[in-house]
């Protein structure tokens, strides 16, 4: 048997992010950028006025000058706004709002708490200028955030939620973006019923296939629950489910679905590793064109939705992210205070079911959830992550620092 390790090290060595396609930008989220994302416009694309005041020759701007004010702007109560653009000259001021562009002639804009306008009702005709300014003061230049050609993000990074105003303002309409990658999950079994089915004697609700659909869908892939399949259309379900990159068989380890992956060309890589639960995990590959890596991946594994689970959180999850152009060596997981108590672990590593909070330290905290064994899904539900225990340690007091892998965002 092998450890969780060796397992993910074998089955990401097997994989190649797809194919790089054109995805528009909504639809990118959560993708990884095949090619680099690069801007086309500088940022600001003309010199914008910094604050709210009056657009000006620093020539004209000294203190005390009196500048006559042109092209008045519709809010100012002179009705629509100008359609031609406003041009300072000599001696001459045009009203601006913070973003605005800058007036042909002007280079510097005086603020409006240093100006006084003449007396009288409306919109001011003529200001008088309390401070001098100089060329470019108050003012954001044009690619004052960045330039034009600037890479806003290399390829291998992924499309965040913060980043997408950002390619919008930068034409980046249809960023490259690693394609999505497809998932097939299909349970095998005379006794397996949808979960919207009523069990009766000898029939148990598939609890597995929605519990491995969701976080594939939070990792971005397609996934696809085709739901139960009796042993006498397995072959038909396998050559349906064997269109997609990523299969999970969920049934017996033995017998049926061992054979028929065998006459679906599905190589076998390794059977069993050292993890609780979850052990009884198989992987199989069906090869690519001669380049070392799979065409299909496939996962078999018993109908249990917790094992499910950890297995699908700590190795088809970042098989997912490195077949979308995510790294080869994925990174560690986050590290949190173990508060709880533990007996000594075997030759498994132990995922245990935990909560996870905020300590007054500024630490996240691991509390174990209390759970019965793989079969309490009610114990299972409440937790927010697996603390991953080491095969051989313990036993665990509380204090200790282990990692952590979160179940869902």
């Amino acid at each position: 048997m092998l450890s969780v390790a060796e397992a993910r090290t074998r089955i990401l060595k097997r994989a190649e992010p797809g194919d790089a396609i054109e995805v528009p930008l909504p639809e990118a989220l959560g993708l990884v950028l095949a090619e680099p994302a690069v801007a086309d416009v500088d940022m600001p694309p003309f010199d914008r006025a910094g604050f709210d005041g009056y657009a000006v020759r620093a020539e004209d701007a000294v203190q005390g000058a009196y500048l006559h004010v042109v092209g008045l702007k519709g809010d100012e109560g002179e009705g629509p706004e100008p359609e031609v653009e406003v041009e300072v000259g000599p001696e001459e001021a045009a009203r601006v709002t913070a973003g605005d562009p800058l007036p042909h002639g002007a280079d510097a804009v005086v603020r409006t708490e240093d100006t006084r306008p003449d007396p009288g009702t409306g919109p001011p005709r003529v200001i008088e200028l309390l401070g001098a300014v100089g060329a470019g003061q108050n003012v954001l230049p044009r690619g004052y955030y960045l330039g034009a050609g600037t890479v806003l993000a290399p390829a291998g990074s992924r499309v965040r939620l913060p980043m997408v105003g950002l390619l919008a303002a930068e034409g980046c309409a249809h960023p490259v973006c690693h394609r999505r990658v497809r998932v097939a999950v299909l349970a095998v079994g005379n006794h397996l019923i949808g979960p919207g089915e009523a069990p009766v004697m000898h029939r148990e609700r598939n609890a597995a296939g929605p519990t491995i659909v969701a976080p594939c869908l939070h990792w971005g892939a397609t996934a696809h629950d085709l739901g139960t399949v009796r042993e006498p259309d397995l072959d038909a379900a396998l050559s349906r489910a064997l269109t997609a990159a990523v299969v999970v068989v969920l049934g017996p380890t033995e017998g049926a679905i061992p054979r028929a992956l065998a006459r679906a060309g599905v190589e076998p890589v390794f059977a069993g590793i050292t993890l609780t639960p979850g052990k009884r995990l198989s992987y199989g590959v069906v090869p690519g064109a001669g380049s070392g890596t799979a065409r299909h991946h496939v996962f078999h594994m018993p109908a249990n939705s917790v094992g499910a689970l950890a297995v699908v959180t700590l190795l088809i999850g970042p098989l997912i992210a490195r077949l979308q152009g995510g790294p080869a060596v994925p990174p560690p997981w986050p590290r949190a205070v173990w508060t709880g108590t533990f007996r000594p672990t075997d030759d498994r590593l132990w995922a245990v079911p935990v909560t996870l909070r905020l300590g007054d330290d500024a630490r996240m905290h691991a509390a174990p959830v209390p759970y019965r064994g793989k079969d309490d899904v009610l114990g299972f539900a409440r937790a927010d992550a697996l603390a991953l225990l080491p095969p051989r340690s313990g036993p665990w007091n509380g204090g200790e620092i282990v990692e952590v892998a979160p179940l869902g965002p």
